[in-house]
């Protein structure tokens, strides 16, 4: 293993950035012929090299890194591959763990793959990503290859200083649980039409989720944790970005990272049509906006704060932006 992993990212990386040119070139086209890209053994070794890095927990299976290394990663790459190639792989259900919001007292949860599971979504990953960024917009920050958290609350602060003081300070409601399976697979169609991975997707949003001793198969919801979710979720705010870009600039500046969301507007009227707009859209996705958590609020006097991506902005840094 020791002396493949350069090769072996050279080799997928050509890939992605076949793939990723195919789609920037082509905005309508959809591709047919992934999935013998997916169990690629070179495409499986980065992303087992890519989980492995990562470290975390083991999965319902209660089977680690260390077992698998202990056992041989060639031997368990080759199971995959075949499982994959035969049409037999089914995912284990994850194993829910709930783990506290960062400065909050509430707890979120997350949902462990097992090691193998997390090697295929990794793998998808990496075939799917490319297409769906040649879509993504400027506006959205997170889980993205090249942009940070500290790209968005700077785009943030600049369309403060234009004077774009009142803020939506939106937060969608259980995002992640609410996410409809149907939304998913209908967003990553507009450029995949490749059934094989339509329904590899599919199978691993159903693969249910164990929590405790009691396992549930939720008919929605992608769980946190895994590899392939933060690029699911994108997929499905694309959709937010781009109705945005096409028909609500004009009422200010949207700024997301993943489900975190702020909308920069110059006055109180754009900012409350702002909000009724991305209610309207994220309706049309079956999500809602929390009630008790958005709101808007206006930083001109620096008299109130807002908190964005975990960045609390006192009056101080605000009097800083304007």
């Amino acid at each position: 293993m020791a002396a493949r992993p350069n090769n072996t990212q050279d080799k997928t990386r050509d890939l992605q950035h076949k793939l990723y040119q195919a789609a920037k070139s082509s905005p309508t086209r959809r591709f047919h012929a992934l999935y013998d890209r997916v169990h690629r053994k070179d495409v499986l070794r980065r992303a087992w090299l890519e989980v492995r890095a990562n470290q975390g927990a083991p999965g319902v299976d209660a089977i680690t890194i260390a077992d698998i290394e202990a056992s041989g990663v060639e031997g368990f790459l080759d199971g995959i591959e075949a499982t994959l190639r035969d049409g037999t792989y089914r995912p284990q259900p994850v194993r829910r763990v709930w783990i506290p919001k960062p400065g909050k007292a509430e707890l979120r949860p997350l949902g462990v793959a097992a090691v193998g599971d997390r090697v295929v979504q990794a793998a998808l990953k990496i075939v799917l990503e490319p297409i769906l960024e040649a879509d993504f917009l400027p506006c959205s920050y997170g889980f993205r290859p090249k942009r940070s958290a500290h790209q968005a609350l700077q785009a943030m602060r600049e369309a403060i200083r234009q004077g774009r003081v009142w803020v939506v300070d939106a937060d969608i409601e259980a995002f992640f649980d609410r996410l409809g399976f149907d939304v998913i697979l209908d967003c990553v169609r507009e450029r995949v039409s490749d059934r094989r991975v339509i329904r590899l997707i599919r199978t691993i949003l159903e693969a249910g989720v164990l929590d405790g001793e009691v396992l549930s198969h939720p008919g929605e919801g992608a769980p946190q944790g895994g590899p392939l979710s933060p690029l699911l979720a994108n997929a499905v705010l694309h959709r937010l970005d781009r109705a945005w870009q096409e028909r609500h600039q004009r009422l200010g500046v949207l700024i997301r990272y993943a489900d975190d969301e702020v909308i920069c507007c110059p006055t109180r009227e754009r900012a409350e049509a702002a909000m009724a707009v991305l209610t309207e859209i994220l309706d049309g996705l079956g999500l809602s906006l929390s009630a008790s958590k958005t709101r808007i609020v206006c930083v001109a006097g620096g008299e109130e704060a807002f908190d964005f991506l975990g960045c609390a902005s006192s009056r101080s840094e605000v009097r800083l932006m304007l």
